[in-house]
């Protein structure tokens, strides 16, 4: 920071975006990267920005961050603003590191240290570039010594805990692997995120590797951030977790409605696209109600807006506007089959789901979801948090914000589509 009133981690500055063609050949959001339309997430990120800001005030420990959501709720997205933001705050002076770490890499407490070396290693030579003089150099070195010493761990006499170390056995305690690298790493500030979160090991090492990157990092400046599905803060309570700091833990879910009209804007203005004031606002205006402020759905009607635009000479008019529409729909209805089909249950037993809702005002208890699957489950031998799991992961339901054990639909059309498959419950006779 060059100031002490200056804000730490500002958002970064937007993406560079892509040429338009490139931009929609990439269907698969997550092969982009940083989303170059990224908008709103103000509030997720300031809770980003306040636990960093605790860590550059040198206060370690406690300080996880768990943001979860339903599928297409933009958490890897919001992961990537992230790490950017420590990326721009780096300085040779002040060096600050985003690892992004593998959930599986979670077991090992080795392989965690050794993939916050390598990512020390690549800001050092990155800062290196940036700037001559003696300070980068020293990082550099360090780092590089930090290696051979990383090397030397199996060698060395710490114990409690068992984990393969270069083919053979070794007992190694995660506090001792964090402890003997904090010499290596206590110049940098380290930010952990790990992406898809849910899915983090349920086992014993785990659990040592995560007490030791949430409660006592050994010495090591850092805080974690998880990013996943909306079941992630009960994975991580089964691997010891129990305790958060108070609005840590964050429900990803719509857009407000300016944020994604926002977004759909600068789709627009990158790409040059032509049109009188009155149109520009229709297009934005109905886009960004269609998405209903879902992030998934905020990227796909920009994208069947660009297909028809770019086909009629880049010129925003009334006239297509009911085309892109309807292009835009199908996208939606596309995706929703795709949800649909990851969830481990025939449609109709979803069908039955938003109907409960609807008539419980959108949220179901554990107890009616429940009661309403029995019978499927009976048949398929599914235990009820196994069919949970299937729902939450496949973005089928929601955890409440509200009510613990509730349950919702995450979109309001993706019930309408669900209520309106062309389904019914198999007769009981």
């Amino acid at each position: 920071m060059n100031g002490k009133n200056e804000k730490p981690f500002p958002k970064p500055p937007p993406a560079e975006p892509l040429p338009l063609e490139i931009w929609l050949d990439q269907t698969d959001r997550s092969e982009v990267g940083r989303e170059p339309f990224f908008r709103g997430r103000d509030a997720e990120f300031n809770v980003f920005r306040k636990a960093a800001g605790s860590l550059h005030d040198g206060r370690t420990g406690g300080g996880t961050m768990v943001f979860q959501g339903a599928p297409g709720a933009g958490k890897s997205a919001l992961m990537a603003e992230c790490m950017e933001s420590v990326r721009c705050h780096s300085t040779p002076e002040a060096p600050w590191v985003a690892v992004a770490m593998n959930p599986g890499s979670l077991r090992y407490p080795d392989r965690v240290v050794r993939e916050m070396v390598d990512a020390a290693n690549a800001e050092s030579a990155r800062l290196r570039e940036q700037a001559s003089g003696g300070i980068s150099r020293v990082l550099g070195d360090l780092l590089e010594r930090g290696r051979q010493m990383l090397r030397e761990i199996p060698d060395r006499d710490i114990s409690v805990g068992g984990v393969s170390w270069s083919g053979r056995e070794r007992e190694v305690s995660a506090s001792g692997v964090f402890s003997h690298a904090a010499p290596l790493l206590k110049k940098f500030h380290i930010v952990v995120c790990v992406d898809e979160a849910q899915n983090t090991p349920v086992a014993d090492m785990t659990r040592d590797a995560l007490d030791c990157l949430h409660r006592d990092p050994g010495g090591i400046p850092l805080v974690a951030a998880f990013f996943g599905l909306s079941d992630t803060q009960s994975v991580l309570r089964q691997c010891g977790l129990s305790r958060f700091a108070s609005g840590r833990v964050v429900t990803l879910d719509r857009l407000p409605a300016g944020d994604a009209a926002s977004a759909i804007r600068s789709v627009f203005d990158a790409y040059g696209f032509t049109g009188t004031p009155a149109d520009r606002k229709m297009w934005v205006n109905e886009l960004a109600e269609l998405s209903q402020g879902w992030p998934q759905h905020v990227n796909s009607v920009a994208v069947a807006a660009c297909e028809i635009i770019r086909a009629n000479g880049g010129r925003l008019d009334s006239g297509h506007l009911d085309e892109a529409m309807a292009v835009a729909e199908e996208y939606k209805r596309e995706y929703y089959a795709g949800r649909l089909a990851a969830g481990s249950s025939r449609a109709w037993v979803y069908r039955g789901l938003a109907l409960a809702a609807e008539e419980r005002g959108g949220e179901l208890s554990y107890d009616r979801i429940e009661s309403l699957t029995e019978e499927v489950r009976g048949k398929t031998g599914e235990p009820m948090d196994d069919f949970l799991t299937s729902a939450l992961h496949a973005g089928l339901l929601a955890p409440s914000r509200d009510i613990p054990d509730h349950y919702k639909i995450p979109i309001p059309s993706f019930g309408d589509y669900l209520r309106a498959l062309p389904v019914d419950c198999p007769s009981r006779t």
